[in-house]
Formats: C-alpha cells, sequence, structure tokens
C-alpha cells in the first residue's frame, strides 16, 4: 500500500474514531447523570425509614392498631430504599463501564491521530520532493573538458589511482577519528590537563515536513526546493593480470 493510499484510510479511521469518541462520552454524561439521580432518590428514601421507626416506637406505645399500620409503612420504605439501593448500584456500574468505554475510545483516537499526522507528513514530503524533481531546473553541472582537450589515457588512470588510495586512507582516517571523538563524547565539559571538553548548543535546523504542511494547509501549494550537484563517483578497474599463456605468446612473437 503506497503512502497516499494508507494516509487516505487512516485519515478514514480516525472520523470514524472521532465519531465513536463523542458517542462514548455522551453516553459517559447521560449514564452518570442517571447514576446520579439514582443516588439522590436512594439517599432520600434512606432519610425516610429513620423517622417510619420513630412513629413506629410511638404507635407501639399507643396500640396495636396505630402500630399495624405503621410497621406496614416502615416495611413499605425499607423495601423501596432497598430496591433503590439495588438501582444505584446497577447505574453506578454501568456509568463505570461508559466512563472506560470513553477513555478507551479517547486512547485509540490519540493513537490513530499520531498516526495520520505520520502519515500525512511523509506524505507532503514524498509529494513535494516528487514535485521538486518536476519542477525544479537542472543545478549547474560540473565544467567538462571537450573532446579535444582530453588528457592521454594513462594520466587519467594515475590520477585516478591516486584518488582511490587518497579516498581509501581519508575514510579509513574517518572512521578512526569517529571512534576517538565517540570516546572523547563522553567526558563531561571541563578542563583534564591539555584537554579541554566544552558543549554548544546545536540550535535548530528547518523542519522540512512542518514546512511543506504549512504551504498545503494555507493554499501555497508546494514549497520551494533547491536542486543539488549531480552525484560524482570514480570507479577504477583492477589491471588486467596476464596469464602465463598471453606472455608466452609475445615472447614467441
Amino acid at each position: 500500500m503506497n503512502t497516499t493510499a494508507k494516509a487516505a484510510q487512516q485519515i478514514t479511521r480516525l472520523v470514524e474514531a472521532e465519531d465513536a469518541l463523542t458517542t462514548a462520552r455522551r453516553e459517559e454524561a447521560r449514564t452518570a447523570k442517571t447514576a446520579e439521580r439514582a443516588t439522590a432518590r436512594a439517599k432520600a428514601a434512606r432519610a425516610k425509614i429513620a423517622p417510619a421507626r420513630t412513629e413506629l416506637r410511638k404507635a407501639e406505645r399507643a396500640g396495636k392498631a396505630v402500630a399495624a399500620a405503621a410497621t406496614r409503612r416502615l416495611t413499605a420504605l425499607t423495601a423501596k430504599a432497598a430496591d433503590l439501593e439495588q438501582a444505584t448500584r446497577e447505574a453506578r456500574h454501568t456509568a463505570r463501564l461508559a466512563a472506560r468505554a470513553a477513555a478507551t475510545a479517547a486512547r485509540r483516537l490519540d493513537r490513530l491521530a499520531l498516526r495520520a499526522a505520520t502519515t500525512a507528513s511523509r506524505m507532503v514530503g514524498e509529494v513535494a520532493e516528487r514535485m521538486g524533481r518536476r519542477t525544479t531546473a537542472a543545478p549547474e553541472q560540473d565544467k567538462a573538458l571537450p573532446v579535444e582537450e582530453l588528457p592521454a589515457v594513462e594520466e587519467i588512470e594515475a590520477h585516478a589511482d591516486r584518488f582511490k588510495d587518497l579516498d581509501a586512507e581519508a575514510k579509513a582516517q574517518a572512521k578512526l577519528a569517529d571512534a576517538e571523538k565517540k570516546w572523547l563524547r563522553r567526558l563531561p565539559v571541563g578542563q583534564y590537563g591539555r584537554v579541554i571538553v566544552t558543549r554548544t548548543n546545536g540550535g535548530t535546523v528547518l523542519d522540512g515536513d512542518q514546512v511543506a504542511v504549512d504551504y498545503l494547509d494555507n493554499g501555497m501549494g508546494v514549497p520551494p526546493r533547491k536542486g543539488r550537484k549531480d552525484t560524482f563517483k570514480v570507479a577504477v578497474e583492477a589491471p588486467a593480470v596476464e596469464t602465463a599463456d598471453q606472455v608466452a605468446l609475445v615472447i614467441a612473437a
């Protein structure tokens, strides 16, 4: 799957995740209000039980007929309070589940948003690079000698051989220097005999991908680009080794 198709797929998933999060948050708010109302009703029902018990004790002292009515009332209030307590527990459990679902949806949305942003940034970079290759004029080329001024092949080979040796030596020395530098970078800032270790803030560099995104967001199209010089390489073939048969032929001739 190419970057553009992947970005479109991720944006579709991102929109679906946003819708899912909106639905989950609405459900969370609804269940939270339901649990809050159930808690208030259960609290009000519990508050009525204590006065009913007091009335029952007074009724028991007053007579059996009055006590029976007070008992029935206390029993009804206790049963109602128990039912409301059960409803409150169920409402709170539903609210907790809704809150967890909303949190899960939010985390999924964050992950998809990060992936979509990364893919979109990569896609913008690739598009800008392709547009840059198509629209940017070729950079100034190396000045090449005309055919009539070309040196002899032997001279070219001699220069190429020296370049090959010097290039290999430079790369080997650069590797050794990098190894020593890596070792020295472990030292904290300070002076160690004749050695002084300092560190300077490296500053910042231009974020090309973000520039490309800002250009597109503002309707400015693809940001301008500069061309670079062509890559120059020299390959030196190993000299041909004469076999014994070839040497014998030369001597015989």
